[in-house]
């Protein structure tokens, strides 16, 4: 073990060792060999905890190189101080009367063995520190040395992860939440989808429409609120980039305040992407929150997209990229920028600029990661009081995806042919609508609220498709199916969902090629998606 990997408490008893040796040759009148010396010295200049050595009015007589890096003081600045000096309030009054009570009583813990303290630096920064200190006799006087060790670093690691179990507690309530929540959507999309094909009234049609319209915003609005959490699985697909601005301006106007105006800037060229929405909208979300937080008195956020060609020379200029057609994403704001030596840091690993408990020092470095994900690069440009400009390029895909404002068509033409199903959907009014489309639709429904009674039921018959829901009561329902498929390989099983967090063995979902059904989920794609199943396609 060398010195530098010494606790503060070992390397505070071999120094008071180490005096109490050399002092001990002084008292029977022989000098202390230069190897002694050496071996002191070896010990307190070149250990990483700061060691400071007081007489008992408190006066600094010795500040190894340590301290000198920790309080930002030369050895010559403070010795013959007070050690006071390093000390904020309430600190600064009360350490006289720890000295005075163990020269008093002899009760060593009073001064602080071990014991967590504020320290200040030369320029006035407060800093917690660990603090241990022992005495020894010297010509009959007694002093004190402390070691001490700078735990700022620690401190805000601590600090890190609390943040990410407060985040983590908020994911688990949020996939709760969004399943509760889906199963309610989807039931009242599967009813709308019933009424739609069960009239021919324009008028109630129409007004039918905007309902179902209203509902895939809702279920939009859960997958946000997963994004927030950090529970979305990566799901690329492809997008329209100034459409998707549009739609997630809604939710940023509610996020940011009345006080923040977002102005959208988007080409009127298509600008096609393909990138996973929820990531997508992480980046957004973080962009524009600390362009808010730069803007405290309130100010104008721009955001604009353009199509651009990436060539050779770019690349020298930057430092990054490969030559094609991206498509920009500019985020810019009026705020109070940043110093040059704040840009350079802003996408590393827990670097804030942010008060503590205001910040992790995530943010940033997830939005540099997502776009290297999806190959592309982000730049910022930046400068004091002229505010700050992040440039997102994405690879560009050409042609914009046909518009389908409803997703998903609200009748179909797939029916059944006899086949028979086992559901298993332990939300009864969930169940009760599922078993009532795809029994009017031509198929033998079997219903199980649980993976008990699936159990029991499959052993009862014969199954053409299992569709289950993933979170069950009792269990995971990709756990049953899959092993129903080691045994039954001719059987077909398709997933429902209200999660989008990986929850329920998602891994092993996608590696059976089992399709999965996200809630809520329409008419016309729930007999669509049975039908390929079992067809086969």
């Amino acid at each position: 073990m060398t010195a530098d990997d010494l606790d503060s408490r070992e390397l505070l008893n071999e120094v008071r060792a180490l005096r109490s040796e050399l002092s001990q040759l002084r008292r029977d009148g022989v000098c202390a060999s230069d190897a002694d010396d050496h071996r002191y010295r070896a010990v307190v200049d070149n250990v990483v905890d700061g060691i400071i050595t007081i007489a008992q009015d408190g006066r600094i007589e010795s500040f190894n190189p340590a301290a000198a890096r920790i309080f930002g003081y030369e050895p010559e600045e403070v010795i013959g101080r007070n050690v006071n000096a390093l000390m904020p309030e309430p600190y600064h009054d009360e350490h006289a009367g720890y000295i005075d009570s163990y020269l008093q009583t002899g009760r060593a813990h009073i001064i602080g063995i071990g014991r967590e303290v504020t320290g200040r630096r030369k320029d006035g920064t407060e800093f917690p520190m660990d603090l241990a200190v022992g005495e020894f006799v010297v010509a009959g006087r007694t002093k004190f040395t402390g070691v001490v060790r700078d735990i700022t670093r620690r401190k805000q690691l601590e600090e890190q992860l609390l943040q990410a179990q407060k985040m983590e507690s908020v994911g688990q309530l949020a996939g709760g939440v969004a399943h509760d929540f889906n199963n309610q959507l989807g039931i009242i999309l599967f009813d709308v989808d019933m009424l739609l094909a069960a009239t021919d009234d324009e008028a109630t049609r129409g007004d039918l429409q905007k309902i179902r319209k209203t509902v895939l915003r809702a279920a939009d609005l859960t997958r946000q609120l997963l994004v927030f959490s950090r529970r979305q699985r990566m799901e690329p697909q492809i997008l329209d980039l100034n459409q998707h601005l549009v739609e997630l301006r809604k939710m940023m106007t509610r996020l940011l305040g009345e006080d923040v105006d977002i102005r959208l800037e988007l080409t009127d060229d298509p600008c096609t992407i393909e990138a996973d929405p929820g990531n997508l909208d992480q980046v957004l979300i973080n962009l524009c929150v600390n362009a808010r937080d730069a803007m405290p008195e309130g100010g104008i956020l721009r955001i604009a997209t353009d199509n651009v060609l990436i060539d050779e020379t770019y690349i020298r200029e930057h430092s990054c990229g490969v030559p094609g057609h991206y498509c920009r994403l500019t985020v810019t704001d009026e705020g109070h920028g940043m110093e040059e030596s704040v840009r350079a840091r802003i996408f590393e690993p827990f670097f804030t600029t942010k008060d503590t408990g205001k910040g992790t020092g995530l943010g940033l470095s997830v939005v540099y990661g997502i776009i290297e994900t999806h190959k592309g690069w982000i730049t910022v440009d930046s400068k004091p009081d002229l505010g700050t400009r992040f440039q997102i390029f994405l690879p560009a895909l050409g042609d914009a995806p046909d518009a389908d404002p409803d997703r998903h068509p609200a009748a179909s033409t797939a029916q059944g042919r006899g086949e028979a199903i086992l559901l298993i959907e332990d939300d009864s009014e969930l169940r009760q609508r599922l078993v009532r489309i795809l029994t009017t639709s031509g198929y033998r429904v079997s219903e199980c609220a649980d993976l008990a009674g699936a159990r029991r039921v499959f052993g009862q018959g014969v199954f053409d498709l299992v569709l289950s829901d993933v979170v069950l009561p009792d269990g995971r329902g990709p756990d049953f199916c899959l092993d129903l498929l080691d045994t039954h390989p001719e059987l077909h099983v398709i997933f429902l969902t209200g999660y989008s967090d990986g929850r329920g063995n998602s891994d092993r979902m996608e590696q059976s090629g089992c399709p999965v059904l996200r809630k809520p989920v329409g008419v016309a794609e729930l007999l669509e998606q049975v039908r390929r199943t079992l067809d086969g396609s």
